[in-house]
């Protein structure tokens, strides 16, 4: 596979999967620093940001657990055009931070929204109904959100074509959007088909330039204690949808490496 891909190794998630193997791949070390998971200190995401300013060949970012999905701020904020979000998600990620020294996994899209002038849109697609009213809204006409329900409707292509009026597009896919037949994360799931988002990223890719992308949404497990059962066969589900969304990602014509 000829597009560059980059494994962030917060907690060595990605030791026990083989999707990359074959492709053009660079592992960041993120385990040294400290008080990452869920809640992210600006000093240690400052540290992280540091990091991967030293890879500038950005391909697909693979960020491990949605517990880190907050990397996705950085690596939109070296965005210099106007751009929309496509996010994936079965949650809004659009939270208040208990404390304005933090940015969370479940709050990074308030502070996208907040703090980068390139993002002009965030379109969510597949997150849980009950989640939409926690949308400020005084950001309403700056979100555009399609529910699980909404996503699975017959024209979601034509409101989606609409709802995105920047040439450039960054996606961010959570896997926790995928029925657990699909993936399984440690977060509660959406009821996507694989074939459906993929489907609606090349849909995306036909007519917008894809700025960035990135992938989260692994099941933990500990690398020095011996799994089995559930956790290798949620393993081998993420490995194989790693590798589909790979592999379809690796034949757009308008990601830029």
């Amino acid at each position: 596979m000829g597009i560059s891909v980059n494994i962030l190794d917060f907690d060595q998630v990605y030791n026990a999967q083989t999707y990359f193997r074959k492709s053009r791949y660079k592992r960041i070390n993120l385990s040294d620093i400290r008080n990452t998971n869920r809640y992210c200190e600006r000093k240690s995401l400052i540290s992280i940001s540091k990091r991967l300013k030293k890879y500038k060949d950005r391909g697909i970012t693979f960020i491990g657990s949605g517990n880190y999905h907050y990397v996705t701020y950085l690596l939109m904020s070296e965005i210099q055009s106007p751009f929309t979000l496509v996010l994936f998600d079965h949650h809004t990620d659009m939270m208040e931070a208990p404390c304005e020294s933090l940015v969370t996994c479940g709050s990074w899209v308030l502070n996208s929204l907040e703090n980068l002038p390139m993002l002009k849109k965030v379109v969510i697609i597949g997150t849980r109904e009950d989640l939409l009213k926690s949308i400020p809204k005084d950001l309403n006409k700056k979100v555009l959100v399609f529910s699980e329900e909404d996503a699975g409707q017959t024209d979601i292509k034509k409101y989606l074509k609409l709802g995105v009026s920047t040439e450039n597009v960054y996606v961010s896919i959570d896997k926790d959007v995928l029925e657990e037949s699909e993936a399984v994360t440690n977060w509660d799931q959406g009821n996507m088909k694989l074939m459906q988002l993929l489907n609606l990223i090349k849909f995306i890719a036909a007519d917008k330039r894809i700025c960035g992308i990135d992938v989260c949404g692994e099941y933990p497990y500990s690398p020095i204690a011996s799994f089995g059962g559930q956790t290798l066969e949620a393993i081998q589900k993420n490995d194989r949808a790693n590798f589909k969304i790979l592999n379809t990602i690796s034949k757009l014509d308008y990601v830029i490496n």
